[in-house]
């Protein structure tokens, strides 16, 4: 099912603060079809800034899920976000390919804000680099700090599988959007994959990532502000939880509830505005042509309205499995969604990738 008994299949796996989720993928010659693909829980603190905050639990779960998934000798390609990544696009004078090599340790000692000793570098030229007559480059810098780049390895080894690609989950976002929708090649289009803790944006120009930023809130925004705010009446934990799937409380209002989840989201769009006008202040495209939601907590009342509203531009929901066959023999959830964005644009990876 999975190929060479010498070739372990590759899972896309996205280690999050509240679950992991393993997909993996074949392509064929009429495109991508979906093998396997589930999730498992991952206990509240296990992670904290993308770092494994107790890796033996992480690492029960990651080998728990693939086992479920048949996955015994997987090869994974997993990735990276948080304040231990910075992404950086720079616009260089044209030069050679060993210029540019010489050139970006140089030019990463300017944004980086650790010892270059302390990260891993890696750039990509963006938009095209075989213009003989271009004058500059616009390139891509990517650094990842190493003891980050080790835990999620070591996370992966000690599920007793082999880690060979690490990606940053913007990337891998991009990759999976750019799959489904090769159609779009919008001016400026808006990815916001809402995860509970931490929310990506990842900005792309006519279909190519220019910019990324990891917003530190997501949907736990939600709950916080419902036991924040209605806590006083009475509303524990396990409650708030379950009015945030629509279970409410017999003496409680669903407009109250929903006010505040409303102005829960008011925030996050907030951050998501700060992030775009960062962007635009040094680009030149003005609008917006479209926003695409993700996440494990894209539902998030109020998300959509508000921002369609904030940069009057379509809103729309990702679909990762859109331009992806299904069968009968498929492994795992029937019916995995936008929470699985980042884990399919990753399933996508070979070894060797840039």
């Amino acid at each position: 099912m999975f190929g060479s008994a010498f070739r372990p299949p590759m899972v896309g796996l996205d280690i999050g603060s509240s679950a992991v989720k393993a997909v993996v993928l074949r392509r064929g010659r009429g495109g991508w079809a979906l093998v396997a693909a589930g999730e498992a829980p991952v206990p509240e603190g296990s992670l904290q800034d993308g770092a494994a905050a107790e890796p033996t639990v992480v690492s029960e779960a990651v080998s728990g899920l693939l086992d479920s998934l048949r996955l015994k000798r997987a090869r994974v390609a997993a990735a990276l976000s948080g304040h231990a990544v910075i992404v950086k696009r720079l616009s260089l004078p044209a030069m050679s390919q060993a210029e540019l090599n010489e050139a970006i340790p140089w030019e990463a000692e300017q944004y980086i804000p650790f010892d270059l000793s302390e990260v891993q570098l890696d750039y990509q030229v963006v938009g095209g680099d075989d213009d003989a007559t271009k004058t500059s480059l616009d390139v891509l810098l990517v650094a990842a700090k190493r003891d980050r780049i080790d835990d999620r390895a070591a996370v992966i080894t000690q599920a007793g599988r082999t880690p060979v690609v690490l990606d940053i989950e913007a990337f891998a976002l991009a990759n999976a959007y750019r799959m489904n929708y090769p159609e779009r090649t919008d001016a400026l289009t808006v990815l916001v994959h809402v995860g509970r803790g931490v929310t990506i944006v990842c900005l792309l120009e006519n279909g190519e990532p220019v910019f990324t930023r990891d917003i530190s809130i997501g949907g736990q925004i939600h709950l916080e502000s419902v036991l924040r705010e209605l806590g006083p009446s009475g509303i524990d934990d396990l409650t708030a939880r379950r009015m945030l799937h629509g279970q409410m409380p017999p003496d409680m209002s669903a407009d109250q509830v929903a006010a505040v989840l409303r102005e829960a989201s008011a925030q996050l769009v907030l951050e998501i505005r700060k992030t775009v006008d960062f962007y635009r202040a040094t680009a030149p495209i003005e609008k917006i042509s479209r926003i695409v939601l993700s996440g494990g907590a894209y539902q998030a009342v109020g998300l959509v309205d508000l921002l369609a509203g904030e940069f009057d531009a379509p809103v729309d929901v990702f679909d990762p499995f859109r331009r992806v066959t299904r069968s009968s023999r498929t492994l795992g959830v029937e019916a995995p969604g936008p929470s699985y964005a980042v884990a399919v644009g990753l399933a996508m990876r070979q070894e060797g990738d840039r």
